[in-house]
């Protein structure tokens, strides 16, 4: 009688961990869920969909000291003047808090800030010596030259 006591504990005891195991599993897997979801919020918050010439642009924003002043700043409407057919670039109002690095090579799509209140887009992709901050990226860069062309553009924040 002893023995099947003892069994009946041990089964029990197994059966408990089990579901503690079980139990852990779940609550990582909810948690996990949970980072991802919140992960696509401030992914949300950091984007700007910008309306250049017609077209939408969708910008991905780094986080640093300078997009937070940026996003301050950038006016409602503004015009970007074109520079070596191979970027746009607007004058701020007044200067960033600026990092700026040697990239040695800009992609298409790479919003930059050139010293401390000049905003670039190039829609080239080329090596360079220069220094800029990072800014951010146009999310939907595929088309770049044909959207903006080597003419100033216009261009309204739609969010």
């Amino acid at each position: 009688m002893r023995v099947k006591f003892l069994r009946m504990l041990l089964v029990i005891g197994l059966l408990w961990s089990g579901l503690a195991i079980l139990s852990a599993c779940s609550a990582t897997e909810n948690s996990t869920y949970d980072q991802s979801t919140e992960r696509t919020k401030e992914e949300r918050v950091d984007m700007l969909r910008l309306q250049v010439n017609g077209n939408e642009l969708q910008i991905e924003w780094e986080t640093n000291p300078t997009v937070k002043k940026l996003q301050q700043l950038l006016p409602k409407k503004f015009t970007m003047q074109d520079l070596h057919q191979n970027e746009k670039y607007y004058d701020l109002p007044e200067n960033l808090p600026s990092e700026a690095k040697r990239v040695g090579k800009i992609e298409a799509g790479d919003i930059m800030l050139y010293g401390e209140r000049t905003l670039v887009v190039f829609y080239q992709s080329f090596d360079t010596s220069y220094s800029y901050t990072r800014v951010g990226r146009i999310v939907n860069n595929q088309q770049l030259i044909e959207q903006l062309g080597n003419a100033q553009v216009e261009v309204e924040r739609i969010n």
